[in-house]
Parts: structure tokens; C-alpha cells; sequence
């Protein structure tokens, strides 16, 4: 009679057993929520990772100094849902400028190198988009540029429209510099891009401008990748990342 009974257990034990990993993940929704000086600030979860043990999200604060916010603390928040672990979650968030400190049980770091060697040991959960590094990805389109960031500086681009570039099958470029248009050569390969020195009409711009920026980084570009339909231009010795959004 027992023997009757010893493989029907054996089934569900085993089914048990393979269920295991699908009931230790699950949909649930990742918020950042965060005191800032005014309303002229955003937050944004730019990832999470498994760290050993732990969810680390890893979010961001910027201001739009285009914006005329009233003087207020205010509040802002973003959220993503994500199929991830139940694991206890640390947040980190980097941008942070004022001086006064915050109530919000969260880590602040002036730059992610601070964390980068255990964010490289850790499994990204989010974004979970591949990264792409085929030129075709790349040519024929209208890319706006959207900001540069560097270990020292982040240009956010208030008008993308103003700052773009196409980059033909034939290896020309086509690129608008604000109030001026002008093109030049380019190389590409699998991962690697590079520009020629760009030709320009010569209109005096709004001295808000950020033309000569553009022009002065596209020449130093040594390499692409596309990643949730975004392209990114990487400069030289790890010395900032140009961000470019495609047209429409």
C-alpha cells in the first residue's frame, strides 16, 4: 500500500521543487520617491540590479534649468514595474545637489563609480533591452541629441530638434548645429564610429546655444551602441557618453 503512493509523491514533490525559481520572482512595482528643493526637479530608476543578496536600484535627480518652478519643497516621484527576485531593496541616487539632508531612507553618491565594481558583479534586471552595435541600427535615421554626460559635467538639451545628425549609407554626415547645417565624413564598424572634421554654415546663434558643444564632441567620438531604441556616442578614455533620441 505504500509503495502505491511513492510515485505520485515523487511527481509532486519534484513539480514543487522546479517551481522553486518562478514563485521567487515576481511582477512588482519599483518606486523612488524623493523631497527635492522645487519643482523644477525629476527622478528617474535608470536601473536595478541583484547585488548579492540584495535589489539595488540606482535612480537619478536632474533639474530642467528651463523651467520656472515655484520656490516650494516638493515631492517627485517615479515607478517601473519589473519581474524581479523578493529580496531586500537599497537605493541609491545620484544628481543630488542641495545641501540640506534628506529624510528618504536612500544613499546618495556624487558619481556611480563609487558602486561601480559591485553594480559589474550583480545581474541587471532592468532595463532589460540588448544592446545593439550593427551599423544598420544606426544609418539613415534622425538622431536628436538629448544630453552629454561626463565625469564632470552633464549637458541636458533643452531643444533635441536643434542638435541632430544623419549618417548616410555612403559614409556622409548630415547635421543641423542649431541655426547652421552643414555635414562632413564619418567611418563605422560593428561597435566603432569616428567623424571627420564638420562643415558648417557660419549664422550667429542664440547665445544660449549649445552648437559649439555639439560640434566640438561629435569630433571626438570613437564608438556607438543602441539601446531601448536610444543611440549613445561614447568619447574617448571613458570621458563621457553623448545620448541621442531617434526623430518622431
Amino acid at each position: 500500500m505504500k509503495m502505491r503512493y511513492l510515485t505520485p509523491m515523487l511527481v509532486i514533490l519534484t513539480f514543487l521543487l522546479s517551481c522553486t525559481t518562478l514563485w521567487g520572482s515576481d511582477d512588482k512595482e519599483i518606486t523612488v520617491k524623493l523631497t527635492v528643493p522645487d519643482t523644477t526637479w525629476t527622478v528617474s530608476i535608470d536601473e536595478i540590479r541583484k547585488v548579492g543578496s540584495e535589489l539595488w536600484v540606482i535612480s537619478s535627480v536632474s533639474q530642467n534649468p528651463d523651467i520656472m518652478g515655484a520656490q516650494v519643497i516638493s515631492t517627485v516621484q517615479a515607478s517601473v514595474k519589473v519581474e524581479v527576485p523578493d529580496l531586500p531593496v537599497k537605493y541609491f541616487i545620484t544628481g543630488k545637489t542641495w545641501g540640506w539632508e534628506n529624510t528618504e531612507p536612500y544613499t546618495f553618491i556624487t558619481d556611480l563609480k563609487q558602486i561601480e565594481n559591485d553594480m559589474r558583479s550583480g545581474e541587471c534586471l532592468y532595463p532589460t533591452a540588448q544592446r545593439s552595435t550593427d551599423p544598420q541600427s544606426v544609418l539613415n535615421k534622425t538622431w536628436q541629441w538629448v544630453s552629454t554626460i561626463t565625469p564632470v559635467e552633464k549637458i541636458a538639451v533643452a531643444n533635441p530638434e536643434r542638435y541632430t545628425i544623419i549618417l548616410t549609407d555612403e559614409g556622409k554626415l548630415q547635421a543641423r548645429f542649431d541655426c547652421n547645417r552643414g555635414g562632413g565624413e564619418f567611418k563605422i564598424s560593428p561597435g566603432k564610429l569616428s567623424f571627420g572634421p564638420p562643415i558648417s554654415t557660419r549664422m550667429a546663434c542664440p547665445e544660449d546655444s549649445l552648437d559649439g558643444f555639439f560640434m566640438r564632441d561629435l569630433q571626438r567620438v570613437v564608438s556607438f551602441f543602441v539601446e531601448n531604441g536610444m543611440l549613445y556616442l561614447e568619447l574617448p578614455y571613458d570621458s563621457g557618453t553623448m545620448k541621442f533620441r531617434p526623430e518622431g
